[in-house]
C-alpha cells in the first residue's frame, strides 16, 4: 500500500496482524500499530482530509492548540511515521482533526519547534463555526475548504 508521496506500508502473510512502514528507497520498520488499529487510524486520518467541510491552519503557535481542540478528545493510537512522527488525531461530536508538527519549507525539512499544522473536518459546516471566535487565528496561515 502506498500514498501519493513516498510513504509505503506492507503486510506479511506469515504474520497477518503486523504492519510495516517505510518510504521509497528506505528499509521497512514494524509499525507500533496492529493491522486493525492501523486501518482505523487510516480511516480517521482520511475522514479529516476528505470531509465535506474542513478548515486548515498551518504554523499555528502551540499556545492556540487548546482553543482549536477544545470540542475534541485525542484518539490514542500506537503511532506511525507518516507524514512525520508526532501526528495525532482528535475527535468530537461531528468533528475529526489531524494535527502534527509544522515542517520547515526548505531542506532538511525538519520540524519547526513551537508550531503545529492542523486540519479539522466535519460533514456539517456549522460545527466549524467555533473557529471564527478565535481572534488570534487570523494571524496564522488558515483556510477554508468545502
Amino acid at each position: 500500500m502506498d500514498d501519493p508521496g513516498d510513504a509505503e506500508w506492507a503486510f506479511a502473510p506469515d504474520s497477518p496482524l503486523d504492519v510495516y512502514e517505510g518510504t521509497l528507497y528506505e528499509g521497512w520498520e514494524k509499525c507500533a500499530e496492529s493491522l486493525p488499529e492501523f486501518l482505523v487510524h487510516n480511516a480517521l486520518f482520511e475522514a479529516g482530509y476528505n470531509a465535506t467541510s474542513r478548515r486548515y491552519c498551518y504554523e499555528v503557535p502551540e499556545d492556540l492548540l487548546p482553543q482549536l481542540l477544545t470540542p475534541m478528545t485525542e484518539v490514542a493510537f500506537g503511532g506511525w511515521r507518516w507524514p512525520s512522527p508526532g501526528h495525532r488525531i482528535f475527535m468530537g461530536e461531528g468533528l475529526v482533526a489531524n494535527m502534527g508538527p509544522t515542517q520547515e519549507d526548505s531542506a532538511p525539512f525538519g520540524g519547526k519547534p513551537g508550531y503545529a499544522d492542523i486540519q479539522i473536518g466535519s460533514t456539517d459546516p456549522t460545527l466549524l463555526s467555533y473557529l471564527d471566535d478565535i481572534p488570534d487565528l487570523n494571524s496564522v496561515k488558515a483556510g477554508l475548504l468545502g
